[in-house]
């Protein structure tokens, strides 16, 4: 049996079916889902921030290497005008501020993450040069790492220390490579995803990075992370008047208590967005990230940086994304403003895909975005700290909206199992985020084959084309280990040294992986909500929990483009992934990675 420490969380699977007739009997507990605002977040107590004492400030003597990662941004809102439309040129652009940015570099145009497409797994690629078969990090936030004495999942929060490459190595990157080299140089690692910083705290509380900064944890001298709406951010010129939804009444539907919590989260002010605009410190705005970042600068003037600012993100699965204009209609219910606003046409269009979600307060999301980037680097060039930074501007993935649909089991992969037999004796476990699930097997392991047979013959009725379809992609690990054209490369997704040479004695791997097409969403299972962080009660019946999200194939294009002082600027469209960033790095400054990398080198392209 595999034991983790004292960050692994169990978490069973619980299903709970509610009927008509017993409805007094459990409207407490569904009006409880709707108090998950009270429910603890991130449960384990951290350290403060950590500071390497023995590095003292010093005039910088080399370039500095500063990576700044906006989580979840789409590279098609580089080309919308200022409306949200296509056709974006000089003065009338969506994101003007970075686009400033990329006249001064190489764009690559044609960049992607790995699989899968979400937060964890690819802001250590960019810093390592690798994919998941080279790390181990499947999911986000934590991930099932083995089976404890009961046979039951074992829960452990996202870390380096299981991060191994293919030969068994720990994952080196460019934080300890940069260390090695320039030992008493300060590196800087600050995050609007907490758990992303807490990655790379060792188990002694210290960290790999010298300033480790996050929403809770952070130096004295910063101030706290302070409220903000995610739809009408202090840069919405017209807050007051432009339209978010609501989320849908609770009993408008079937009454099973996976559709009532479904509902609870559906809309732009659910309680996925609630939650996050209560919490500041769990999801700091990027106003916060860039505040705090100028002010270390000031003070500490790290060599190395990795900033991430994650309010995108956090809005695309609250509020939802907009770089798509196709994907927007008119508004069946006509939105009225209030008394005194102009009734735009603009504040008319909503998505397709769900009809809650309205496009104006998606596109006041960005806005707000680029506006805290020009922040950042107007105030990073007046502290004279891009004067000698080669600077790498990237995205972890992209995001999408999901489809709205009545009929929660359309996605419901473990319902359509136990339906078929399986699990009776709770030997499955499944873990899921957005837009993409991992499924293991803890023995009777010959009900794989079945298992995805099953699920790759189900159909779900879409609602926006009105036609059924098969909702996900079902990989095995014969697909993992060898690819499936259009959907994930050789390899991708298989780690050749847990499953192959430590045969999962540290770390189990899925025995299947499910990719959504077309938006769909797969429900959360065993109470574990990864990018929100909420700890739910481990009863919690599997619900759709984000409005809209990523992980499948359709979240891979990234934004991705590198200033080099004295460089070359311009547009290259060739094929490159997330990894390559961080091999590019390291060539820059002459820096070894120990542990193996798949990344290219794309140096010529910039000196």
């Amino acid at each position: 049996m595999v034991k983790q420490g004292d960050d692994a969380v169990p978490i069973h699977p619980e299903k709970t079916p509610v009927k008509r007739r017993s409805f007094l009997k459990w409207l407490a507990a569904a009006l409880g889902g709707a108090a998950l605002a009270a429910w603890w977040l991130f449960p384990r107590k951290r350290p403060a921030a950590v500071t390497n004492v023995a590095a003292k400030k010093t005039a910088s003597t080399h370039e500095k290497l500063i990576f700044v990662a906006i989580d979840g941004l789409h590279p098609d809102y580089l080309d919308l005008d200022a409306a949200g439309m296509p056709g974006g040129s000089q003065g009338n652009r969506l994101m003007p501020h970075i686009h400033e940015f990329l006249k001064k570099s190489m764009r690559f145009s044609n960049a992607k993450a790995y699989l899968p497409a979400a937060t964890d797994m690819n802001h250590l690629n960019a810093l390592a040069g690798t994919s998941t078969a080279q790390t181990g990090i499947v999911a986000v936030w934590a991930q099932p790492t083995g089976w404890d004495e009961k046979g039951k999942a074992i829960i452990t929060h996202t870390s380096m220390s299981f991060a191994r490459d293919d030969k068994g190595r720990p994952v080196d990157t460019l934080f300890h490579a940069w260390k090695r080299r320039w030992p008493e140089s300060r590196t800087l690692l600050i995050t609007g995803k907490e758990w992303v910083g807490e990655m790379f705290r060792r188990p002694d509380g210290g960290s790999i990075v010298d300033i480790l900064v996050t929403g809770p944890n952070h130096p004295e001298y910063l101030a706290p992370p302070q409220k903000e709406s995610l739809a009408d951010p202090l840069t919405d010129t017209d807050a007051a008047c432009d339209p978010e939804s609501k989320r849908l009444g609770l009993f408008d539907g079937p009454l099973t208590l996976s559709d009532i919590w479904t509902r609870a989260y559906t809309g732009q002010a659910s309680l996925v967005t609630l939650q996050m605009e209560h919490f500041p410190k769990h999801f700091p705005h990027d106003r916060w990230i860039v505040d705090s970042t100028l002010e270390i600068f000031r003070r500490e003037d790290p060599d190395l940086a990795y900033i991430l600012l994650a309010q995108c993100d956090d809005a695309g699965h609250a509020i939802g994304s907009a770089w798509d204009p196709s994907e927007f209609v008119s508004a069946k219910t006509p939105y009225e403003p209030p008394k005194g606003c102009e009734n735009k046409p603009a504040y008319q269009l909503v998505s397709s895909r769900n009809p809650l979600l309205f496009k104006e307060a998606a596109l006041d999301v960005i806005r707000d975005v680029d506006i805290q980037f020009g922040r950042l680097m107007e105030g990073l060039e007046k502290q004279g700290a891009l004067e000698k930074a080669r600077v790498v501007l990237l995205s972890d993935h992209a995001s999408l909206n999901h489809l709205y649909s009545d009929d929660f089991s359309s996605t419901d992969a473990m319902g359509i199992l136990e339906k078929a037999g399986m699990n009776t004796d709770k030997n499955i476990y499944a873990f899921s985020v957005s837009s993409y699930g991992v499924l293991y097997w803890r023995d009777a392991k010959e009900q794989v084959q079945q298992a995805k047979a099953l699920l790759e013959a189900h159909r779900a009725l879409n609602p926006q084309t009105g036609t059924k379809e098969c909702p996900w992609w079902v990989l095995d690990r014969h697909d993992m280990k060898n690819g499936v054209d259009g959907v994930c490369l050789p390899g991708e997704l298989y780690h050749s040294y847990y499953v192959e040479v430590d045969r999962e004695k540290t770390l189990m791997w899925p025995d299947l992986i499910i990719l959504t097409r077309n938006g769909w969403q797969i429900p959360a299972y065993n109470g574990h909500v990864p990018n929100v962080g909420i700890k739910a009660p481990t009863w919690s019946p599997p619900w759709r929990v984000y409005n809209g999200g990523h992980g499948s194939v359709d979240t891979l294009p990234i934004v991705a483009a590198i200033s080099v002082p004295d460089g070359k600027r311009g547009l290259q469209t060739r094929p490159i992934r997330i990894a390559d960033l961080g091999v590019t790095a390291a060539s820059l400054f002459s820096l070894k990675l120990k542990s193996t990398t798949i990344g290219k080198d794309l140096s010529r392209d910039l000196l």
